[in-house]
């Protein structure tokens, strides 16, 4: 797996290792798996004492029938349900019991690899956040900026426009009314200067 990652996600990971444990790996690298501590022998730690020696006695009688060690995906301080499990379990077959002993582990790797999985996302999370990032102005804010500066723009624009069309021998009235006297020929050559006076020139 170390040499496949890395991997694009959890589900990729655990996926692999599926195929990884029951497709090509050979039932040698599952006994050597199973050669871990019993999961009945941690359990004992969690145990009442009038448990204890039953328990004892259950991991040594497994061991004894199949060769390898109790594995299971039952929490190890659920004792009671670790005993039923070992009880149940023993009438088994070794094929059969090989087989959930190999879904029992696999289950150990899938939650290893999800404990994984979740650290290494929250250290590049805080790696992230320590990252210095670069402030950039809020978009709106910068809109704001450009809008008033294209209204000063065309504010100036227009006041150079006026200014340019202001005749001195009319008079303020008809001033304010540029239209006043033209043809309709005038009006428009009146509005492409007005148009070029405001847009094209700096």
């Amino acid at each position: 797996m170390i040499d496949t990652s890395p991997f694009s996600s959890l589900d990729h990971a655990t996926s692999f290792a599926r195929q990884l444990w029951f497709k090509e790996s050979c039932i040698q690298s599952w006994l050597d798996a199973f050669s871990g501590q019993s999961h009945v022998y941690r359990a004992i730690s969690h145990a009442p004492g009038s448990m204890m020696r039953e328990m004892l006695q259950w991991d040594r009688k497994y061991r004894a029938k199949f060769g390898f060690e109790f594995r299971t995906s039952t929490e190890t301080w659920c004792s009671q349900e670790i005993l039923d499990e070992v009880k149940s379990r023993y009438e088994n077959t070794l094929v059969v019991e090989l087989d959930i002993a190999a879904w029992e582990e696999f289950k150990l790797i899938a939650h290893g690899l999800e404990r994984l999985w979740d650290r290494m996302s929250r250290d590049n999370i805080q790696k992230e956040s320590e990252d210095p990032v670069e402030v950039v102005p809020d978009s709106l804010e910068g809109e704001n900026v450009v809008s008033s500066d294209i209204s000063e723009g065309k504010d100036s624009a227009g006041r150079k426009a006026s200014m340019l069309s202001y005749d001195l021998n009319r008079t303020p009235e008809e001033n304010e009314d540029p239209y006043s006297g033209m043809s309709p020929e005038k009006k428009n050559a009146w509005h492409l200067a007005m148009w070029a006076t405001r847009y094209l020139n700096p």
